[in-house]
């Protein structure tokens, strides 16, 4: 199970560009949307309402597109994994994901 993009967002607070700029701010704001499954747009709205600067919004846009390559890797490496256990004759014992700070771990 991937992890939710707040949590990966929080997770780049060490960055020195925009997008640990907005990981820090995120980080700071009680009201930041933590929930899971939140789309784009929702977070992104949330950045408009809150008058956040047009760097931030473009710091969203890289972040979630970063977030969602990191997805598409992990999945297609679970997959790799999965179909090599398969030709040496393992079982695989839960999905594949990352933690919070990029260690892949798996799920039981």
């Amino acid at each position: 199970m991937a992890i939710a993009f707040s949590d990966y967002l929080l997770g780049q607070r060490g960055r020195d560009d925009a997008v640990g700029d907005l990981a820090r701010d995120a980080a700071r704001d009680p009201e930041w949307p933590k929930q899971r499954g939140l789309s784009f747009n929702r977070l992104r709205n949330y950045l408009i309402f809150n008058n956040a600067c047009q760097s931030a919004i473009d710091a969203l846009v890289c972040a979630w597109n970063e977030y969602g390559e990191m997805n598409r890797n992990d999945r297609d490496l679970a997959g790799e994994l999965d179909e090599a256990a398969r030709r040496i004759g393992a079982v695989p014992i839960g999905p594949l994901y990352r933690d919070v700070d990029g260690r892949f771990l798996r799920q039981d």
